[in-house]
């Protein structure tokens, strides 16, 4: 167990880019330590054995199959969260191509992936907690 000394019972954790590597780890980290992990991914066979995992060690996920890049597609599965009590923000990708030969649209994904979306669930949260003021 990862957190140990933290208990995050009755907690919701959104991750992104929840169904391999780094994302995958958090998750599992989270539902260890407690919370109902509200797992994104690209990939839903991903999310499938992430969930088998999570379960194996008696943790509650939620799977949502969702492309970060896909802004319309975003806003319409966070609108069905009511609460979000830890963001990681973690969607990424890898274009593999020598330095001297990158793509501009490759480094136009990449960026965007990585500044703009990472941004995006950030911003939407934000005012759905404007809202209740």
């Amino acid at each position: 167990m990862y957190l140990q000394k933290i208990n995050l019972k009755n907690k919701y954790a959104l991750v992104t880019g929840a169904g391999k590597g780094l994302g995958r780890a958090c998750s599992i980290a989270l539902a260890e330590a407690g919370a109902t992990v509200i797992a994104l991914s690209r990939t839903p066979s991903d999310l499938n054995k992430l969930e088998k995992d999570i379960k194996r060690i008696k943790g509650k996920v939620i799977k949502v199959p969702c492309d970060v890049m896909n802004y319309e597609e975003l806003k319409t599965k966070l609108e069905k969260i009511k609460i979000i009590d830890v963001l990681v923000n973690n969607a990424g990708t890898n274009i593999p191509e020598p330095f001297e030969k990158i793509k501009q649209t490759s480094m136009n994904y990449l960026v965007d992936l990585k500044y703009v979306f990472t941004i995006r669930p950030c911003w939407y949260e934000w005012e759905k907690c404007l809202q209740y003021d």
